[in-house]
């Protein structure tokens, strides 16, 4: 399968209307887990590329890139193999944040690959979540879900990828599954999955600003508790 030099999405708020609010739940057409199992059995020789994934899942819309670039959230992967999808999703997250239509990750990212044994493991790990998610979603309130042209949904889907890549404790699984959640939500054109997904989000930008600051705070602490008494001698 060859892989394109640049993939680009387009925003619904510029896709005609009859594009843009379709959903794949609509009578006979594939969901995202279907699309994703034939691509499982029928993974390229050698090592699969990013690139590979996004053409597997058929479009180029704003869910199914940012679904591609989520998968490792949902999937545990070696801390290696997730890092090949931090820098595309805050690539991507970044100049939707700054307002750029047409979005695009650049050929030299989407060659970025894994082995097939891995890459079937990774897909066989996210299809019960995605299917479970799946099963609550249907086309809906399709007001919330074509605000993906927003400037203000860029940066929430930044701060939302930040929050995903960092290394704390205990700060990865909400925005996560919030991140996933939000891509199946504008997929299937589920209005009330994007809403979810976005108050999810606010929860885990708070959680993760908890957890720093209370990392920081016993930090400070223990670089206190054991300076002091170095500083009265």
């Amino acid at each position: 399968m060859s892989v394109p030099r640049n993939v680009a999405f387009t925003g619904a708020a510029s896709l005609p209307a009859t594009v843009a609010r379709r959903g794949r739940q609509d009578h006979g057409e594939e969901r995202t887990s279907d699309v994703l199992a034939a691509f499982r059995a029928n993974l390229p020789d050698g090592r699969v590329s990013l690139g590979d994934l996004i053409q597997a899942l058929g479009d180029r819309s704003l869910g199914t890139i940012l679904l591609a670039l989520s998968l490792p959230t949902i999937a545990p992967v070696p801390l290696g193999v997730s890092c090949l999808f931090d820098l595309p999703i805050l690539l991507f997250s970044a100049q939707m944040a700054f307002g750029k239509r047409g979005a695009a990750l650049p050929g030299w990212i989407l060659r970025r690959s894994v082995s097939r044994s891995l890459a079937a493991r990774m897909i066989d790990k996210a299809m019960p979540r995605l299917t479970a998610i799946e099963k609550m979603l249907k086309p809906r309130h399709s007001r919330f879900a074509s605000i993906d042209g927003e400037r203000w949904f860029g940066v929430l889907v930044l701060l939302l990828s930040l929050t995903c890549v960092m290394p704390l404790p205990l700060t990865g699984w909400l925005p996560g599954f919030a991140l996933v959640l939000l891509s199946l939500g504008l997929i299937e054109r589920d209005g009330a999955a994007v809403a979810v997904s976005l108050a999810l989000t606010v929860a885990a930008l708070v959680f993760f600003a908890l957890v720093a600051s209370s990392l920081s705070y016993a930090g400070q602490t223990l670089l206190a508790a054991t300076s002091y008494p170095a500083f009265m001698a």
